[in-house]
């Protein structure tokens, strides 16, 4: 359940261009839906949080914010923001209870490997209040495989992924598919979720 170090490194070499790159106007207003979806003064936590730039968004709407990601350029990016108190640490290590308000998951599971996701679930749904948020956001597709720049992914199906939230206690609540192209220059197909735990 390690992190895969190839991926870390990719991670860990391209901390600008992925700072640069900032949310789009359609990923702000998933990230404003779910910040007002929390109780005001509410725990979040950024989980596998990159650069920190959500971290930060979540922070500046008041939420206590907690953020972070194994590679260890990016927890430094995080750390910078006010409010957002990150750390160094790959999903493996992650064991809080009854903490979070809502969990944001964008991008981040979709590097560990298949055999692990149902421990990683159940982990974030015992970190959750009840009722709490969860999202989550992947790839679509069949398979494990690594990218172009040696990046390791796991691709779900939807049918499979609804499956893996409910067998960890979430209730889906709506979901959106669409295509972007991502740091290696491919188009891919996308899922994000958004659940209750």
């Amino acid at each position: 359940m390690k992190a895969d170090a190839t991926t870390i490194a990719v991670y860990d070499a391209k901390t600008e261009e992925y700072r640069t790159l900032g949310a789009s106007t359609s990923e702000r207003k998933v990230e404003i839906r779910f910040a007002q979806s929390l109780p005001k003064g509410g725990m979040v936590l950024d989980y596998g949080c990159g650069p920190g730039c959500t971290a930060a968004y979540f922070a500046q709407q008041g939420l206590i914010t907690h953020a972070f990601d194994a590679s260890e350029e990016m927890v430094k990016l995080a750390s910078a923001y006010a409010g957002v108190t990150a750390w160094q640490a790959g999903f493996d290590a992650f064991s809080a209870k009854d903490t979070y308000d809502g969990i944001w998951a964008s991008f981040s599971l979709l590097h560990a490997a298949r055999r692990d996701t149902p421990a990683l679930l159940d982990k974030i749904h015992k970190a959750m209040k009840t009722g709490g948020k969860f999202y989550i956001a992947m790839k679509l597709g069949q398979g494990e495989a690594r990218d172009a720049l040696g990046r390791f992914y796991t691709y779900y199906e939807e049918t499979e992924l609804r499956d893996l939230l409910c067998s960890a206690g979430f209730r889906w609540q709506s979901h959106r598919t669409g295509e972007d192209v991502g740091l290696d220059g491919k188009m891919s197909k996308l899922i994000s979720v958004l659940a209750d735990a």
